[in-house]
């Protein structure tokens, strides 16, 4: 590791990563659509746009960065909905231990007033 100005260690993240991979079993999310199958890949190898574009609710385009334009066309021409999408979402987040999709917050609660 290298030492910055501080003395600091250097946190090797690369490194890090490669170790909590190995020790973590990631495997693609299989389903089936239509008659056919299809593989979303495991959740934690998923690139961080990916994430953030579900975050934003564009599901169309992180499934596209997930799965490739070609496959997302075969699932746009076999009929697939956003609902259907949203349901698929959920599951893949459930399997990967990560939940479903971003809720949105919860409402504040009401104030209190005195009596």
């Amino acid at each position: 590791m290298n030492a910055p100005a501080t003395g600091r260690a250097v946190f090797d993240l690369d490194q890090a990563a490669a170790a909590a991979a190995a020790a973590q079993e990631a495997t693609p999310f299989p389903f089936t659509y239509r008659g056919a199958t299809y593989e979303v890949p495991p959740a934690l190898n998923w690139p961080l746009q990916a994430q953030a574009l579900i975050g934003r609710g564009e599901l169309a385009d992180a499934m596209v960065l997930l799965l490739g334009q070609a496959t997302f066309d075969q699932l746009c021409a076999a009929g697939m909905t956003m609902g259907e999408l949203n349901v698929l979402f959920e599951e893949v987040g459930r399997a990967a231990g990560v939940g479903g999709l971003p809720n949105s917050p919860p409402p504040a609660p009401p104030g209190s007033t005195a009596t």
